[in-house]
């Protein structure tokens, strides 16, 4: 088995691959825990799709799903670790044939009240 399993986790699904399907009340005694406690931990397997209630809502009895070794032994991707907030190294642009509209903006305050009405309109 693999390591993303926690221990009792780990021991339930053993139990069960041994035994066959198992009460709440059987695990509770495997794991020496509560009647919630073995809820909870058979509902966590149970999401995971390791086991599967084949038993009624008021009466669950837990098995092992159909391949359920594979969801145990897939692993998610290690997380990748944050570069650092240095800015990547800035591309030699062309040189514009004429002046930038920030320059002519400068030079020309009239021009540049224009600009700002109809040069921030969108289509």
């Amino acid at each position: 088995m693999s390591n993303r399993l926690k221990p009792k986790q780990k021991a339930i699904v053993e139990f069960i691959a041994a035994n066959g399907p198992a009460t709440p009340r059987q695990i509770r005694k495997l794991l020496g825990c509560d009647i919630r406690e073995a809820y909870d931990r058979l509902k966590r397997l149970r999401m995971a799709r390791i086991v599967k209630n084949i038993g009624k809502p008021k009466h669950p009895e837990y098995q092992l799903v159909q391949r359920w070794q594979e969801k145990i032994k897939r692993t998610r991707p290690a997380p990748v670790a944050p570069a650092a907030k240095a800015k990547p190294p800035a591309k030699a642009a062309p040189a514009p044939s004429g002046p930038s509209i920030a320059d002519v903006c400068r030079q020309n305050w009239q021009g540049y009240k224009i600009h700002k009405i109809f040069g921030s309109a969108r289509a």
